[in-house]
């Protein structure tokens, strides 16, 4: 038997453990357009390919969703910010069964679910009407109002973003209502016009998709900011810490650098960890939330600066991917999910159609994303403009021939009496030894 004094061996890190962190993933409130009793709560890392999963018009989505007669779906808001896919996962489960998650006091659970009183989505008024508990819109905006106020969640550097107005009021009334105030690394942000989208406007969008499907869920917005960091870190000079400007030691030591484009400031990420954790004078926390840069002293936010870290370190394809052009100039390759970090899906049924779907988020559907395979040579005819987005290898048809038919071969490309012949016919060119 092994010794009891030797350390134990060291085992292999979880996949998840060596990726980037997300550059996107978001917990989502689903809306039926035709009976807005009916709502739905799951996680993805695309909300627009995942609202046209849910509405049929792509394969995979819930199969709560998959009633023709709740169709079509909107989503109404969504809740982002998520640090890692686990993250985003365990608020989701907590917003689906709010009163079994230990995220929630008991004694606020009870008060927000005995309250009689609700906001009307459409006016914004108090009405009093008892609802079952964790089916009506306003349970539910309170349940999440609730989970952003915990202890847990309120220390996450979460995003709300709502799509339809009339549940941005019921938010707001829910909101004069609460006890507590979230926190200030919370935000709340609108997305959506200042009137009301009629009925009319909201089927001309597409069953309500609104600006879901411009929310940037790729790493386009750190390629600026990649390309500095190379730059500054990859040239070979000394660079001193900005911060106990002691040398840097690039090989060994976790570089942290300012985010703002005029600012080329390194710091060891500890170094500049404890001087934003003073900052705040909240010393038991142990992750700061952001600081000022100590060379342009600009507000700097840690969650960005650690999604550059880890593309940096940890996602060498998905910085390639971010570098590599597609098709003509300036057009960049869209970023790939891979199939890791699809979304949650729902596999229970719900007796009735005005429950949420509490479905557990341990079944997880497959990715229906685009893998693209390497073309052969004989695919390749000259176009690299393809639907699919993955990357191809283009290959150009080349032909070897004997001293025969190279002789044989250049009897046939002489030019005959008034023949011009075209100097771009490249499908029979030789290979000259």
């Amino acid at each position: 038997m092994p010794s009891s004094t030797q350390p134990p061996s060291k085992t292999p890190p979880p996949e998840d453990s060596l990726k980037p962190i997300p550059a996107f993933y978001c917990c989502y409130l689903l809306r039926s357009t035709v009976r807005h009793a009916s709502l739905y709560i799951g996680s993805t890392p695309d909300p627009a390919r995942r609202l046209a999963q849910h509405n049929g018009d792509k394969n995979g989505g819930a199969k709560r969703t998959s009633r023709e007669k709740l169709r079509p779906w909107e989503m109404v808001a969504i809740v982002s910010g998520f640090m890692s896919r686990a993250g985003a996962l365990q608020f989701e489960w907590a917003w689906q069964h709010t009163r079994d998650s230990r995220h929630a006091g008991i004694q606020e659970m009870n008060s927000a679910q005995a309250s009689n009183v609700r906001t009307c989505p459409r006016t914004g008024k108090e009405i009093r009407r008892p609802a079952k508990p964790g089916t009506s819109l306003s349970n539910i905006l309170a349940n999440l109002h609730l989970l952003l106020r915990s202890t847990y969640f309120s220390a996450w550097p979460l995003e709300v973003r709502f799509f339809a107005p009339d549940v941005y009021r019921a938010w707001q009334g829910w909101v004069d209502r609460a006890d507590g105030l979230l926190s200030d690394g919370i935000k709340v942000v609108v997305d959506f016009k200042p009137d009301v989208v009629r009925d009319v406007e909201r089927e001309m969008m597409g069953g309500g998709t609104g600006s879901v499907s411009s929310l940037d869920i790729g790493y386009d917005r750190f390629k600026t900011y990649v390309e500095k960091t190379q730059f500054l870190l990859g040239d070979g000079e000394r660079v001193a810490c900005g911060v106990c400007r002691g040398m840097i030691n690039l090989r060994d030591d976790i570089v942290v650098v300012c985010s703002h484009d005029v600012c080329h400031c390194a710091c060891h990420l500890l170094c500049l960890s404890s001087r934003f954790l003073e900052g705040e004078e909240l010393h038991s926390k142990l992750v700061p939330t952001g600081g000022k840069c100590p060379a342009c002293r600009l507000r700097l936010e840690w969650p960005v600066l650690m999604k550059e870290i880890t593309l940096r370190l940890r996602g060498e394809s998905e910085v390639k991917k971010l570098f590599r052009r597609r098709g003509g100039r300036g057009s960049f390759k869209k970023p790939d999910l891979s199939p890791s970090e699809d979304e949650s899906d729902a596999s229970k049924d719900n007796t009735d159609a005005e429950t949420v779907d509490m479905t557990s988020c341990d079944e997880l559907g497959e990715e229906d994303g685009l893998q693209g395979e390497p073309m052969s040579e004989t695919d390749f005819r000259g176009n690299i403009d393809s639907d699919d987005d993955s990357v191809r290898t283009i290959t150009p048809r080349f032909k070897r021939y004997t001293q025969s038919e190279r002789s044989t071969k250049a009897e046939e490309r002489k030019p005959k009496h008034g023949v011009v012949a075209d100097s771009f016919d490249w499908d029979d060119v030789e290979i000259i030894d």
